[in-house]
């Protein structure tokens, strides 16, 4: 009886040479891509601050939360939508859309910036 042996993979020798560096994926440069929220200046409506891919449990107060660890600033701020309405800090849901900053004494430091 002769028996034969078939191999489905190779060893890792066999899969890529030791020689050749390790390929290294970047992050993409558009991180937008899938983002539901989304963050502005009011005072500049065009341009993205950031956002994120809601997900469940995600409510006013914890956005407002993130929004302060993006962005100091040098008075109080509050948070509207499109419609041009208040959001409240509190444990309503967050909803998908655009938000806008409304900062009377602006930003004083954003960490987007760093990025």
């Amino acid at each position: 009886m002769s028996s034969s042996t078939s191999t489905t993979c190779g060893s890792p020798s066999e899969a890529s040479d030791p020689l050749d560096p390790p390929q290294i994926s970047m992050a993409p440069n558009n991180r937008s891509n899938g983002r539901n929220v989304h963050i502005y200046d009011a005072n500049d409506p065009t341009t993205v601050l950031g956002g994120l891919i809601l997900s469940n449990g995600v409510t006013n107060a914890n956005f407002y939360s993130m929004v302060e660890i993006l962005i100091l600033f040098a008075s109080d701020f509050f948070l509207r939508d499109e419609g041009d309405t208040k959001i409240e800090r509190d444990d309503h849901p967050l909803q998908p859309g655009k938000y806008y900053i409304v900062a009377a004494g602006g930003f004083l430091y954003d960490l987007i910036t760093l990025s």
